[in-house]
């Protein structure tokens, strides 16, 4: 039997070969590598002073490296978070075994301008906050007394390092891991933009054979001449040796040099793709008088691809559709500060949803995520962090190619890099960009270009266009190699038909771009349901129409490479005010990572596994009239399931080839339980899922409608709070000609002093009443409001009466509370032939967010 639900549970990942940026051991060659994430102190004060070893920082608070200062602030009700400086220090003491080696702090990112001092020296400023960096710290350092590293990282919004904006959040802090490398005085570059001094590439490649070139850059502080042997070994997965190229060279003291050499053709290699990721590795060497003074291991992987504007993209000589998704770094509780072992269960579970592909948006990320897509198979595109618009300005332009070729240079011996972007809707600013900019924009894009294209001429460029002609008119779509689109038909805009009918005319005018859906979503609430789902209200049955209706599109068309949906993981955005407010909720798996029931449809489209998941979530209870019934889907990769309810079958259904069945079912009151089954190769398979179903009539004890909303909300105590209707005999509903459903565009909508954000969201405005066809006797009447349109008092005022009984005299929501918080007010009303809850304008409009009866007497 299937397990019913997933709750990841983050654990240490045990046997991974990594190889990043330079091998994680504590020893290579004569090259040593210490993790210095323990021992620091944090002040979210800004002092120069802290820069110097005499401060006393005693009180200063004990954190460990990941670490950021914007965790909780970015979740809280208080608008915007903080951005500022802060001060790390940490004592550092060191032994006479190091006397003659060189010295380098190395931080694999730190958010997003990072001043190091070492013993009140200044070494280095960083500016960029998603990319590693290096400092030599050889000269201020004592050895065999104690030393102090101090880190001033400031996070501050600033008009020339990117992202100017975006829809996520810009957590501050030394957020990745730092490292403290000892190498010999002769040794691979390090400080290169915190590359691994080495760039491999395979010229020449096809299925039977294949040569490895190797370049690189080796230093020599000392003060004296030396010949060297420089030799790279290609070793296969078992550690055999299957080739070799050797440099000899004469390395002038207090200098540095570059070598380039080429191994002999390498017969037959294994070719790594998704479903074989076969890394080889190239060990690096330099020797001096025969002995090894340095190792630098770097990953390798034989493969080539291509992309065809008519038939998508190629890998090693076949068409593969990239099967994609995207990923923010954050986590529940954690925001961007994740231990690698959180990187590397994200990536396995994309994996294991049977995705080839993944975008890392809208920055570089961890070296452990690159590691991990090189062993798991997970195609990437990495791109750098212009957001929304850019600043016309010298300095930004500066940084900008500071932060591409980092990221080129840092990355870019990972076989599974195959884009490089550098914006993501460039032309999506807060405001109308003025021509200058524009073309400005345009100007910056070609230099990024070019300087990816001489960096690494083996991978594809690549920029996101959010649906807008802006992008034609400019010309921005003949710059990259490859266009990709972000289209949210059917959720910020238009029906689902209308992204096929979008992509179709961009191949027809443009019939010689290849192009790539970037990004695709909607919103999923676990708590929102709904048999009638529409845009923008959060339910999860919203969602999974959207993606199958999209996904299929996407099939439909081959010359779309491929896609990626947005976002494999919900994610900080603190501005959102939607029904979780600081959240994107677009994700296939909640910010804690439990998977939704859109995941399973991906898994049964995409993986290999078997998949039979029936689709209600963690939707454990129902409520609604008797005989309300409810479609029920079963996701699925067998031929056909069968559905029983409460034991008895509801009959097979097949899967025609939209890994989906259905069924229409009405549970019974109280607890059902719904089993599928089906067979693959003569074995069974089953899923099993448990509803509450709770009937409810005009003469329940308890009726609760979240009002305005065409969606069922299941609160914190599991009280089902019913979608909203018009009055009908012997049932409830609102009342009034001039009664319209209040449901924005999100996401400006976070109502303050509650978690039910979603009762308080939507509203009926300009009703005359609400009236239950309940039994006689006494009732506790709960009325919900929000005020969400106006700032100031006096713009909406009325009165509200039961059965004639006054609930609430003069009402103005923004007097009593302000606008977007929450106000209840409870009376207790005698019901006579009905409830009727009137509502009498006096100025403006009534309205009511939500309404639940309890009858006290019998």
């Amino acid at each position: 039997m299937m397990k019913r639900r997933i709750f990841i549970t983050i654990g240490l990942v045990v046997g991974l070969f990594v190889v990043s940026v330079f091998a994680q051991q504590s020893r290579t060659g004569d090259r040593t590598i210490r993790s210095l994430n323990a021992g620091w102190k944090f002040s979210a004060e800004d002092k120069p002073e802290f820069s110097g070893s005499d401060v006393l920082d005693d009180a200063w608070q004990k954190v460990t490296i990941p670490h950021t200062w914007n965790d909780k602030d970015t979740f809280d009700d208080t608008p915007g978070y903080r951005r500022g400086a802060s001060w790390y220090r940490r004592e550092l003491s060191l032994g006479d075994d190091l006397v003659d080696k060189r010295l380098y702090l190395y931080f694999e990112g730190a958010n997003q301008v990072a001043e190091v001092y070492v013993n009140s020296h200044f070494v280095g400023k960083h500016i960029g906050g998603y990319s590693a960096f290096a400092y030599d710290i050889t000269n201020h350092i004592t050895l065999g007394k104690p030393n102090f590293i101090a880190v001033r990282v400031d996070n501050s919004w600033n008009k020339d390092i990117a992202p100017l904006s975006g829809d996520f959040n810009m957590y501050g802090g030394i957020y990745r891991d730092v490292w403290l490398i000892d190498s010999n005085e002769i040794h691979f570059k390090i400080d290169d933009t915190a590359s691994p001094g080495l760039q491999i590439s395979t010229p020449d490649l096809d299925k039977n054979f294949s040569k490895v070139r190797i370049q690189g850059t080796v230093v020599n502080r000392s003060r004296r001449s030396s010949e060297i042997e420089i030799t790279s070994r290609i070793l296969d997965a078992n550690g055999r040796q299957i080739s070799i190229a050797k440099t000899r060279s004469q390395l002038e003291a207090k200098s540095e040099k570059t070598f380039d050499h080429t191994t002999p053709i390498i017969q037959n290699p294994r070719l790594w793709s998704p479903d074989s990721p076969y890394l080889y590795r190239v060990e690096n060497t330099i020797r001096e008088n025969g002995r090894i003074i340095d190792k630098n291991i770097q990953p390798l992987g034989f493969r080539w691809f291509r992309f065809d504007p008519n038939t998508g993209f190629h890998l090693n000589g076949s068409p593969l559709k990239l099967r994609g998704t995207n990923r923010h770094q954050d986590f529940k509780g954690l925001g961007n500060a994740l231990p690698d072992r959180y990187h590397v269960r994200d990536l396995e579970l994309i994996k294991g949803a049977g995705f080839n592909f993944l975008r890392l948006a809208h920055y570089p990320q961890d070296p452990a995520v690159l590691d991990a897509a090189d062993r798991l198979g997970l195609l990437i595109w990495e791109e750098t962090p212009l957001v929304n618009y850019i600043t016309d300005s010298t300095a930004f332009s500066e940084n900008s190619a500071l932060m591409v070729r980092e990221m080129v240079r840092q990355h870019r011996n990972h076989p599974s890099v195959i884009l490089w972007g550098y914006m993501n809707e460039i032309f999506l600013p807060p405001a109308p960009l003025s021509e200058s900019t524009m073309q400005a924009t345009v100007k910056l894009a070609k230099e990024l270009e070019a300087i990816i294209r001489t960096e690494d001429p083996t991978r594809n460029t690549v920029i996101a266009f959010h649906g807008n002609e802006v992008y034609n008119k400019y010309g921005l779509g003949e710059i990259a190699q490859v266009v990709g689109w972000n289209l949210y038909n059917g959720w910020y805009g238009g029906v689902f038909e209308d992204f096929g009918k979008f992509m179709d005319e961009q191949h027809k005018r443009f019939p010689n771009r290849s192009h790539i859906i970037s990004e695709y979503g909607a919103n999923a609430d676990q708590r929102l349901h709904s048999a009638n789902p529409r845009r923008f209200d959060s339910t999860t049955e919203w969602q999974r129409l959207f993606h199958e209706s999209h996904l299929k599109q996407i099939n439909e068309r081959p010359y779309i490479a491929g896609s990626a949906i947005w976002n494999q993981f919900d994610f900080g955005a603190e501005q959102r005010g939607e029904t979780i407010p600081h959240l994107n909720q677009k994700g296939m798996f909640t910010y804690d990572r439990v998977p939704k029931d859109i995941h399973f449809f991906y898994k049964a489209s995409f993986s290999k596994e078997v998949v039979l998941h029936i689709a209600v979530d963690d939707r454990m209870y129902f409520a609604g009239l008797p005989g309300t019934w409810q479609k029920i889907d079963v996701y699925l990769n067998l031929p056909e399931a069968e559905l029983s309810l409460n034991g008895v079958s509801l009959g097979k259904k097949s899967n025609a080839g939209d890994n989906k069945a259905s069924w229409d079912i009405t549970f019974r009151d109280g607890v059902n339980k719904l089993v599928a089954t089906g067979r693959r190769n003569g074995k069974l398979v089953s899923d099993t899922a448990i509803v509450k179903f709770k009937t409810v009539t005009a003469r329940s004890n308890e009726i609760a409608i979240n009002v305005g909303s065409n969606a069922d909300f299941t609160d914190e105590n599991n009280n089902v709070w019913l979608a909203d209707k018009p009055f009908a005999t012997g049932t409830w509903g609102f009342l009034g000609e001039r009664s319209k459903f209040i449901y924005s565009t999100p996401p400006d909508r976070n109502v303050l002093g509650t978690l039910n954000d979603p009762l308080l969201q939507t509203m009926q405005e300009g009703l005359s009443g609400y009236r239950f066809d309940v039994p006689d006797g006494d009732y506790e009447v709960e009325l919900l409001f929000a005020e969400t349109k106006f700032d100031t008092a006096g713009k909406r005022v009325f009165d509200v009466r039961a059965n004639g009984k006054m609930l609430a005299e003069k009402l103005d929501i923004a007097r009593r509370v302000g606008r977007s918080r929450n106000l209840a007010i409870l009376g207790r009303v005698t019901a006579s032939k009905g409830l009727n809850i009137e509502f009498t304008t006096i100025i403006g409009d009534p309205v009511l967010s939500g309404v639940r009866i309890k009858r006290l007497t019998k």
